[in-house]
């Protein structure tokens, strides 16, 4: 004997049943869903440390005189690339070449009284003391000499090393100082880039690590340097080193004083990515869909890293050349069978891939 409570809970029962068979029937006969995938790829991945840095020159002199005298000539232009040893400026010499021939003419007659000395000695009619006193007057004229020339070589500048001048700051017939500036002398070939870094980063640092730079000055074109050597202080105020970069700069782009954007990269290292439309989360955990030979998607958690142009970094959770979905997560669920429109190798146009398949979808 039924109730009708028993009744009613019997016709509930059996009409879930029947939902639940036409339901799943219904999902075995649709058809697979239309996804685009992309494999699991091994990448070179870094950190990146920011950081604002000044350029400054290899090689910077500020080019002065010694001493104090007339400028005869000038040897170099603005903006002129030269040579080190190559003349810049001649400076009037025309005593110290005055005192040098006096100087010479002197030399010649110690020398020739030197000798008769010396023959004298040799024959026994001179003393020795005469001979020695000679000798030193010999030796004086030709320290006096050399002291002259050193002279007469402070009237000559010359580059210290190859590089470019400056601005010419005098002019032919100017009376120059010592505190005087000529004018500038900067190896550009290779520049330094100083910045200062968080010392947290501190155990990443370390030479020959990449340093990429960008100005506003050319908004198109990135520097490309490495990190040549870290000071060994720490900022107690800021807690941050120095560290140094040097960029080539053959083409003398960079100039001394240019603020650079920089991009330091710790941590270099292969990983294993994937498109970042491949990644979904469920509260804290991350999932993506991977394909397998049956063409049936399976659920996979995963764990991931950094993010770099459009890739995710996995660190566990995937192997390499494993094909996911990327394109069509939302989609499928986990078990259902896919139909793979295109495998994305990095070069494909998403956007037109899915515009011709709508329309092929919307032709009769």
């Amino acid at each position: 004997m039924f109730f009708p409570a028993q009744s009613n809970y019997l016709k509930v029962l059996i009409t879930t049943v029947a939902l639940l068979f036409n339901a799943d029937t219904i999902a075995r006969e649709r058809p697979p869903t239309g996804v685009i995938a992309a494999p699991v790829k091994i990448m070179a991945l870094s950190d990146k440390v920011e950081a604002l840095g000044t350029v400054i020159a290899n090689e910077a002199v500020t080019v002065s005189p010694k001493i104090t005298e007339k400028i005869v000539s000038i040897h170099f232009v603005d903006g002129q690339r030269v040579q080190r040893g190559d003349l810049l400026v001649q400076l009037d010499d025309r005593e110290e070449q005055a005192n040098l021939r006096s100087e010479q003419a002197v030399l010649d007659e110690r020398r020739s009284a030197y000798k008769r000395a010396r023959e004298l000695f040799d024959r026994k009619v001179g003393s020795e003391a005469d001979l020695d006193a000679a000798q030193a007057r010999v030796r004086q004229t030709e320290s006096d000499i050399e002291a002259i020339r050193t002279r007469i070589s402070a009237h000559q500048i010359h580059a210290p090393f190859a590089g470019i001048v400056g601005l010419r700051q005098v002019s032919e017939g100017a009376l120059v100082e010592s505190d005087d500036v000529l004018t500038t002398l900067d190896d550009l070939n290779q520049v330094k880039v100083d910045f200062s870094v968080p010392v947290v980063y501190l155990s990443q640092l370390s030479p020959g690590l990449v340093v990429e730079g960008n100005t506003s000055a050319y908004p198109k074109q990135t520097f490309s340097g490495k990190l040549q050597s870290l000071s060994s202080r720490v900022d107690p105020v800021t807690r941050t080193v120095t560290a140094r970069a040097k960029f080539d700069n053959q083409d003398n782009r960079l100039l001394p004083g240019m603020l650079l954007q920089l991009n330091l990269q710790t941590r270099p290292r292969q990983a294993l990515v994937v498109p970042e439309s491949a990644v979904f989360a469920v509260g804290r955990t991350h999932y993506l869909y991977r394909i397998g030979e049956d063409q049936k998607v399976s659920r996979q958690e995963v764990l991931v890293g950094t993010r770099h142009q459009g890739m995710t970094e996995i660190l566990d959770g995937a192997e390499v050349d494993a094909l996911v979905v990327s394109h069509g997560v939302l989609k499928v669920r986990d078990g259902a069978a896919v139909n793979v429109i295109a495998v994305d190798q990095g070069d494909l146009d998403v956007a037109q891939l899915l515009r011709q398949s709508t329309e092929a979808e919307a032709t009769p």
